[in-house]
């Protein structure tokens, strides 16, 4: 790859929770930084980190198309990341915004595009169940349709990324990171504990489910691998924390660290679940909510099943292996909920 300290690399999402920590990781290891972010957008960890910022977003196809500019590797993480919203506002933003992407990057002679998927491409719900995702590896085919528009598009999204590898000199690497959690968390957390808070945060099914969660630093230092590995071109990869655990007890010790106690839930039939989900994304679209109901069916099958993948492929090309420990990421998380003064300071208002 070179010496990283000449190489650029650019960024979209560099504001979330995944994207902020691949910023540091790449500064650390020498990058120079180009980010894309609204003008909205509190860019003040970025600018310390003296990132170059770009004004944009992914509806803004001008912004798309000139980002690349400069960069030897653009890693791709935002998108549109919801169960709920029009399908036209998932396809533009997730679809048609990396095709732009991914073209202009071969127009501005960017090496390596590095996309990031999710696990989530694999599921799929209805009313007769969901399949359970037992140590499955990247040969694990995607279903025919989608309950929800996020996977699918995230699905349609990889089969472009897959196309352009090879295009114009461009090559595409795929990350599929399962259950992302860890300090900085402002997305799955804040519902889990509001979730919990009411009193609704249930148990999916009489089943065992098991996961194989992704600590944010683990991921962040995967996806830099990404860029530099000789096997990497064309491939896709599962990223995590290479552990099974117990799904009820990982959700318990993420809310423990953070000061909240989960009293023993309820357990609800899977196809209860599925129908009420069903019935309340409904009368949800017919209010036209920009807000999702407290239950849908991607949410349902997110608790109702296992899901745990196998990161040999990403041990053996990229020389992956977890950095952060599963104690260590849960004392991480306490700290710094800790820090900005509570638990209280993430839920979503």
């Amino acid at each position: 790859m070179g010496t990283s300290k000449n190489l650029k690399a650019g960024i979209t999402g560099a504001t979330g929770f995944i994207g902020g920590k691949l910023a540091e990781k790449l500064a650390d290891e020498g990058f120079s930084i180009k980010c894309l972010v609204r003008e909205t957008s509190d860019t003040e960890k970025l600018s310390s980190l003296g990132a170059e910022l770009v004004h944009g977003d992914l509806c803004d196809s001008s912004s798309l198309e000139s980002f690349p500019e400069g960069c030897d590797y653009v890693f791709h993480l935002a998108s549109k990341i919801s169960d709920w919203g029009p399908r036209d506002d998932f396809f533009r933003q997730n679809v048609e915004a990396t095709k732009t992407l991914l073209q202009s990057c071969i127009e501005a002679g960017v090496k390596r595009f590095i996309y990031m998927s999710s696990s989530g491409v694999l599921w799929n719900a209805s009313l007769f169940g969901t399949m359970n995702l037992d140590d499955v590896d990247e040969s694990y085919p995607c279903p025919q349709s989608y309950s929800n528009f996020y996977t699918e598009t995230k699905a349609l999204s990889e089969e472009l990324v897959r196309e352009y590898d090879g295009l114009g000199g461009l090559e595409t690497v795929i990350l599929r990171p399962s259950n992302v959690w860890g300090a900085g968390d402002t997305v799955i957390l804040p519902r889990i504990a509001d979730a919990c808070l009411k009193g609704i945060l249930v148990n999916m099914g009489f089943n065992k489910k098991i996961v194989s969660p992704c600590h944010v630093l683990n991921l962040a230092h995967a996806t830099v691998l990404a860029a530099s590995a000789s096997s990497a071109p064309g491939n896709t990869y599962f990223v995590n924390d290479g552990l099974q655990l117990d799904t009820g007890s990982f959700v318990s010790d993420q809310l423990t660290s953070i000061g909240i106690e989960w009293k023993k839930p309820i357990t609800i039939p899977y196809a209860l679940g599925y129908c009420v989900a069903f019935l309340l994304e409904k009368i949800f679209e017919l209010r036209q909510s920009e807000t999702p109901p407290v239950l849908t069916r991607f949410g349902v099958c997110a608790l109702s099943k296992s899901r745990t993948y196998s990161i040999e492929r990403a041990r053996r090309d990229l020389g992956y292996e977890p950095v952060c420990g599963y104690e260590a990421g849960m004392e991480g998380l306490s700290q710094w909920v800790s820090e900005i003064g509570g638990y209280e300071k993430i839920l979503k208002k």
